[in-house]
């Protein structure tokens, strides 16, 4: 009975292959000759395979992408298997890998019209994709491994300490993220006169009342309810006059009060002094009653600090001002900082200050430091925050009507690359958004690329 089954699965998994096969070649009928090129006994005397170079294909996780994980789970048969589409694709993109590598071992310097590329083999497969569900075009892309890769770290150290462990994939960087979340310490106090001492202690500061926020420019402060803005303003407006510590002007719960720091912080890379990891918060029966902030105690001379990072930007500003168009600005304060920075850890690395006058910094500098910049040339940029293997930001900037993701931080590679300069959310789906950077505005357009020349 196990044999005639065996024998039913594999009749099944060939005709399942040949519709697969069938689906894809009406879809383009170029791959009907790449798999005739393949299945045919070769005429000539075969190539000896380059073994310093590997191509192999990157594909995404459709389960995760279509949603299928709680599907799967559903469908998962009693010996542990799974037949969720998702699976299904995955392998049977994967399964292109034997094909490449013959490509490469038959590859010709002067390829014909007709001639079978290692590109062909990676669009075959998205159109594979787009036949069964509708939805190719999710950065299936075959890439070049080389010797010179393999031997090249990033210049990080893992877990166990040791140096150039972690090693750079083409299109896939790793250990380039670093963005710090707030970690705030909450001083419960639970007697009403230790309470009413810490009230008593501190005044409101500055209100900021005077203080207009535009839609555009500072999507975070849109986001909160007028209580939350009435917050948002007077922390703002306390930072920006270097107090620490004040009485908010209304009392709100830890989360709530967390979330409004944030928006400040991701609205406003300029307020380079505070420090974004950490902020101390008095509570009373669950309600905010002072708020105590920390500035980085490595900038001794605030006001002195601020003149040097305002005429840097002014210098970068004018080099840029001067070109035709927005895209042209965004491409060149993209490279501007690829060629700029190095991706190193300090003690002000969260902050646009390290990547601004400094040289060294990680994925914060990095998206604050190009989010200010491109603010000041007139193009609405914002700081996105969120998880791309561990907390990770980067950027959402407006072109025209549309919005696209742009990571510096992972183009910044060498030479500088253009792998995750606007994106659509669909091509990003590296990147997941957290926090309040969930509510900006979607990214729904297709790939927009300017001239990287």
């Amino acid at each position: 009975m196990k044999v005639a089954e065996s024998i039913a699965y594999g009749i099944m998994g060939l005709v399942i292959a040949g519709v697969m096969a069938i689906i894809a070649c009406a879809v383009n009928p170029d791959i009907g000759v790449w798999i005739n090129e393949l299945i045919r006994p070769a005429e000539k005397e075969e190539v000896k395979v380059d073994n310093s170079k590997k191509y192999y294909v990157e594909v995404p996780d459709w389960d995760y992408i279509y949603g299928y994980k709680t599907q799967k789970a559903n469908e998962e048969s009693e010996d542990g298997g799974s037949s969720g589409l998702g699976s299904m694709i995955t392998d049977a993109v994967n399964g292109l890998s034997d094909a490449i590598n013959q490509l490469e071992a038959t590859k010709v310097d002067n390829l014909a019209e007709t001639d079978v590329t290692v590109q062909d083999v990676a669009d075959a497969a998205d159109a594979m994709v787009n036949a069964l569900t509708g939805k190719g075009g999710k950065k299936i892309q075959v890439n070049i491994e080389t010797e010179s890769l393999k031997n090249t770290g990033s210049g990080d150290v893992d877990a166990s300490g040791n140096e150039n462990a972690v090693q750079y994939t083409p299109g896939y960087p790793t250990g380039k993220n670093g963005y710090a979340a707030f970690e705030p310490e909450i001083i419960e106090l639970t007697d009403a006169g230790l309470a009413q001492q810490a009230i008593n202690s501190t005044d409101y500061g500055q209100l900021g009342n005077e203080f207009i926020f535009s839609t555009e420019y500072y999507p975070y402060y849109h986001m909160l309810n007028d209580t939350g803005k009435a917050l948002y303003r007077q922390i703002y407006a306390n930072t920006l006059n270097l107090n620490t510590t004040f009485r908010p002007v209304e009392q709100v719960n830890m989360d709530t009060m967390q979330m409004i720091i944030l928006s400040v912080v991701f609205d406003h890379p300029e307020l380079f002094w505070l420090d974004t990891t950490f902020y101390q918060e008095f509570d009373y029966k669950g309600a905010a009653i002072k708020l105590r902030l920390r500035y980085y105690d490595r900038i001794n001379n605030i006001p002195a600090a601020n003149r040097e990072f305002q005429s840097i930007v002014e210098q970068i500003v004018a080099g840029a001002e001067g070109l035709p168009d927005v895209y042209s600005k965004e491409l060149y304060v993209h490279n501007l900082l690829a060629d700029k920075l190095n991706y190193k850890h300090n003690p002000l690395d969260q902050s646009a200050y390290s990547a601004i006058v400094g040289n060294d910094t990680v994925c914060a500098g990095y998206a604050k430091a190009f989010q200010y910049l491109m603010q000041r040339l007139g193009v609405p940029t914002y700081l996105c925050a969120g998880s791309a293997g561990e907390l990770h930001a980067w950027n959402i900037i407006k072109l025209g009507d549309n919005y696209y993701n742009v990571d510096c931080t992972w183009d910044d590679q060498n030479p500088t690359v253009y792998d995750y300069y606007n994106l659509s959310d669909a091509d990003n789906y590296m990147h997941k958004r957290m926090f309040n950077s969930v509510y900006l505005p979607a990214c729904n357009e297709g790939t927009f690329i300017a001239s990287a020349q």
